[in-house]
């Protein structure tokens, strides 16, 4: 048995638009099959928002996005989607409520936290992405519930006065035990879209001071699939975070008309989606950040804010991260390794820098890249253009790819009428098959892999992120980069932050080691556009950055990001775990840390903020801008008088203090 490389080769799935991602899927993890255990590999929807981006849907075109969704929460071939949805709202949201949307997965939609005083829910609507779809609905895929049909269920679960919320949850879609890959994380003590909720909108009953709060903040939810819909390295959550944008908008500028409210204006919207990407081409403009460009600055046009609250991911130490310039003679050596025993592909993306113009239909990419397996062959000198590929396989199996590298291009193109020059970039896809296929024998070689790198220009590479495809296992095992200049850890055994945080109030001081492999650019990669609020994370005892909490990188790329936006708590302090929300059933709690819980506390912010400024005559500026976050963090910075400092590229504008949440304090 010999492991040999192809020639450069064009890819037949690049004239289908499909992204790398899809075909390993496909080719990879399901032995060329397109169903296996329920899971169908079938195209989603096109997003009509997304469509509209450039006259005649120039994004997107007339394609379809393949995605791994259960094939009961698909819509039949045979079957029609209704045009217009049916609002059934029991209770009409008055003109000075503000709308606070959920993007996230396994939401308690019967929780205390979420309902009215009188009992029913706050919950306007909710699209269950992974349930099973029903005939008429107005959704494309899964289940959409209003108010009245969300108050009807909550009715039937009624015993002796209390909800019984797992009989809700099987009723309403949430869990679903008859299908292997149904979402029952609502079975679990906590979920992640659960405590996003509570931290992001929701309120305790019995405090009687939140009761206005709660009548004028409801909720759109959209319930992501789980995550085996996502993929092995969640890539698919574009196509259905740009379906939840959508919708979450759409269904608010129906209730506002269903209202009487007539057809100008609208509610203000704060939408939560505490779920990212490690990697990607991090310029800003990924098709879901060019939806949420579009939206918000639609809406600034007509008078009524939209605001989109990102995390900015927790993975400084992940080790993922390498970006330096090319020598002029030699190249670039990393070392990317792959774990052994791991079910799941790996996947590293390695960016070009910014080159004028378009790029035309095949622009020759300015590097030459090789790659090697341990104790393999090094993949071909020649230089690939965008559209080709290469495979490595093994002689014994050679209609098995081990692995491939996939050349694309990345346009940048503004929109007619300005928006700056065109430009364009390339990007190598290195993917790996697992290292412990499903006979236990096979599977691409585990341990030190090479990327060599020659060219001219900045480099930009990418881990991206890892997890299993099995419900309740942890068999995707995370690869890293590795370079001997780089240490993880101090003499002392503690993770190396991007800067330190002297507790004598000095200025912090640069932690990183030099190039290639580096902490800075870690930033969560749908999060590097301005329309976006992003956040980060700080430790609530004294101040100090989250050493999970990503940073931007040292030089961005594009319209990339130089900076998070703010950082709000998203960790009690070093011997205490996390943010205290809602756990999966009402009166329960449970500790979480991390940026998305950050995030969803900013959302808060903005929300309460949003109906002073409403009850304000809507004067000046609605909150939630990047000045608005900048003049409330050097406000709160202040007052709070932290031991430490924290550098922009971790902290943003600064640390800004959590809103009251109606908990007892740890």
């Amino acid at each position: 048995m010999s492991l040999t490389w192809s020639d450069w080769e064009d890819d037949p799935s690049e004239p289908l638009g499909h992204s790398p991602y899809i075909d390993w899927l496909k080719t990879v993890v399901f032995d060329g099959q397109d169903e296996k255990d329920g899971l169908s590999i079938a195209p989603l929807p096109v997003s009509r928002l997304a469509c509209g981006l450039e006259p005649g849907g120039g994004l997107c075109g007339d394609r379809s996005s393949p995605a791994p969704l259960p094939p009961f929460a698909r819509k039949p071939d045979d079957e029609e989607m209704a045009e217009a949805p049916d609002i059934q709202l029991t209770w009409m949201p008055d003109t000075d409520c503000a709308i606070v949307g959920v993007i996230d997965s396994s939401i308690a939609l019967s929780h205390a936290r979420f309902r009215r005083i009188d009992g029913g829910t706050r919950f306007l609507s909710a699209w269950l992405m992974g349930a099973a779809w029903r005939p008429g609905a107005a959704v494309p895929f899964g289940r959409e519930l209003f108010r009245t049909e969300l108050d009807r269920l909550m009715w039937r679960a009624n015993v002796g006065g209390t909800i019984d919320e797992a009989a809700f949850d099987r009723a309403a879609g949430l869990t679903t035990f008859a299908h292997t890959r149904g979402d029952r994380n609502l079975e679990t003590n906590a979920t992640h879209g659960t405590h996003v909720a509570d931290l992001a909108a929701g309120f305790d009953l019995r405090d009687g001071g939140q009761d206005e709060a709660r009548r004028r903040l409801p909720i759109i939810a959209v319930g992501l699939p789980p995550r085996t819909s996502m993929g092995a390295n969640g890539n698919f959550l574009e196509f259905f975070a740009i379906h939840a944008v959508e919708y979450i908008i759409d269904r608010a500028d129906r209730i506002w008309k269903a209202c009487g409210y007539g057809p100008d204006g609208g509610f203000p919207i704060v939408i939560n989606l505490s779920y990212g990407l490690k990697a990607g081409p991090k310029d800003g403009h990924m098709l879901v950040e060019q939806v949420i460009r579009a939206a918000t600055r639609h809406a600034e046009q007509s008078g009524r804010p939209i605001r989109v609250i990102l995390p900015a991911g927790n993975d400084l130490l992940s080790q993922g991260v390498a970006e330096f310039d090319l020598p002029a003679k030699g190249g670039m050596t990393l070392d990317w390794r792959i774990r052994p025993e791991d079910h799941t592909p790996n996947f590293a993306e390695i960016w070009s820098g910014v080159a004028d113009g378009a790029g035309g239909a095949h622009p020759e990419h300015p590097f030459t890249l090789r790659v090697a397996p341990p104790f393999g062959p090094e993949s071909p000198v020649l230089k690939g253009k965008a559209g080709q590929r290469t495979t490595l396989t093994d002689s014994a199996e050679p209609d098995k790819p081990l692995a491939r590298i996939y050349c694309r291009k990345h346009d940048n193109i503004p929109p007619t009428g300005g928006g700056g020059a065109p430009w364009h970039r390339v990007g190598y896809y290195i993917c790996t098959a697992p290292t412990l296929n499903e006979d236990r024998l096979s599977g691409a070689p585990s341990g030190r892999w090479t990327i060599e790198i020659e060219g001219e220009g900045r480099a930009c590479a990418y881990v991206q992120s890892d997890q299993t495809l099995t419900f309740g296992s942890e068999t995707g095992l995370l690869s890293t980069f590795d370079h001997p200049d780089f240490n993880a850890v101090d003499e002392r055994g503690r993770a190396i932050d991007a800067f330190d945080y002297p507790f004598d109030g000095s200025a912090p001081k640069l932690t990183d080691q030099p190039p290639p492999i580096t902490r800075h650019g870690s930033l969560n990669a749908i999060g590097n556009h301005v329309e976006s609020r992003v956040i980060g994370s700080y430790r609530a005892t004294d101040g100090a950055p989250s050493t999970f909490s990503s940073a931007a990188s040292s030089e961005p790329v594009g319209d990339g990001r130089a900076a998070p936006t703010a950082i709000l708590p998203g960790q009690d302090g070093a011997a205490r775990f996390g943010l205290l929300a809602a756990g999966s059933r009402s009166g329960s709690a449970a500790a979480m840390q991390g940026t998305s819980f950050s995030t969803a506390l900013a959302t808060r912010a903005v929300a309460l903020a949003m109906l002073d400024w409403i009850d304000g005559g809507k004067v000046g500026d609605p909150p939630g801008t990047e000045d608005w976050f900048q003049a409330r963090a050097t406000v709160e910075e202040t007052a709070a008088a932290w031991p430490g400092k924290v550098q922009p590229a971790k902290g943003g504008y600064g640390r800004m203090a959590a809103v009251p949440r109606g908990r007892l304090a740890r």
